[in-house]
């Protein structure tokens, strides 16, 4: 079998012939490592190399907790990378959820938790306001690969109970966990349920969700820095007249409740969680000062809404 230069397949055939036997990416498809063995699958992309369909991605649910809680501003500038500033309130938004019947990983699911607070970035021709995420955790390795590579989202792995939610009572609490430590827990109690909730996921609100993508530049005693280091986002371009936002809320189905909250981060040692003891003291630095909100929202919706696909870098100052 023989292939002119030029010509875009997702993999070497096999050949007798010497010439053209290397790998020539697809420019049309997703890659991560190894790409040597084609496109990669992914919540962007089905196995073939191209975007899933609404009809092969199905429908999704989700229950998701989330307690929102003022602290100490200096302690949360600290974590401003280049361009940040804080923005109103510093208030630190908690979300511990559970995700399901996910298209991507052929109907499984898995556990999250993840962090934001307000922020406003100036990069080099645009100003965003909106919220920075500057870690999550997730109980797939699967969802961390992607997300880390193909979106530049800080994610870090955790093993998750389910959520144990009591809709009678008026409860529910999850836990995180990284090998013998639980590093985190949440609980809500006194749950109302609304009526006619505004259909939106939890968090803090007013804005574009933002994350800082750093990959560091492969060198000698790692001294030559980054390899990337730049805000991304799906929020569009001011230019554009766009949405802050792919997903289309119109087609989802939510159900809200509020009530009382607490939680709490669980501090580590090295000898307990050797690669993110830090994150999680950093996190139990911050001071709950005061809780000023907690909800629990069910959603269901189309599978591709949560794909974010339109997510994009922001050129830095």
């Amino acid at each position: 079998m023989k292939r002119e230069r030029g010509t875009a397949l997702p993999y070497a055939p096999l050949t007798d012939e010497i010439i053209d036997m290397t790998f020539i990416p697809n420019p049309g498809s997703r890659y991560r490592m190894p790409i040597m063995f084609g496109p990669a699958p992914g919540p962007r992309q089905n196995p073939v190399g191209r975007m899933w369909t609404a009809e092969e991605c199905g429908r999704m649910n989700a229950d998701w907790m989330k307690i929102a809680y003022r602290t100490d501003p200096a302690k949360l500038e600290k974590l401003l990378p280049p361009g940040f500033s804080l923005r109103g309130e510093p208030i630190v938004s908690v979300s511990c959820a559970w995700f399901r019947n996910l298209y991507w990983l052929a109907g499984r699911g898995y556990g999250i938790l993840s962090i934001d607070f307000p922020v406003t970035y100036q990069g080099k021709t645009e100003r965003i306001d909106g919220a920075l995420c500057p870690v999550i955790w997730e109980g797939s390795p699967d969802a961390i690969m992607t997300g880390r590579e193909e979106l530049g989202f800080p994610k870090m792995f955790a093993r998750f109970s389910e959520i144990a939610w009591d809709e009678a009572a008026g409860t529910a609490s999850c836990d995180a966990a990284w090998y013998e430590h639980t590093f985190f827990d949440i609980t809500l109690t006194d749950l109302v349920e609304e009526e006619n909730p505004q259909k939106k996921l939890p968090g803090s609100g007013g804005g574009a969700q933002m994350y800082y993508k750093y990959m560091p530049r492969t060198s000698v005693g790692g001294r030559d820095g980054a390899d990337i280091a730049y805000v991304t986002t799906s929020a569009a371009p001011a230019s554009s007249g766009g949405a802050v936002t792919n997903i289309n809320f119109d087609e989802f189905e939510f159900r809200r409740w509020t009530g009382k909250g607490a939680l709490n981060w669980h501090r580590a040692t090295f000898e307990q969680l050797p690669l993110s003891f830090h994150v999680v003291n950093g996190m139990a630095d911050l001071d709950i000062l005061e809780i000023v909100d907690a909800e629990m929202v069910r959603f269901s919706g189309p599978g591709v809404g949560i794909a974010m696909n339109s997510h994009r870098a922001v050129e830095p100052a």
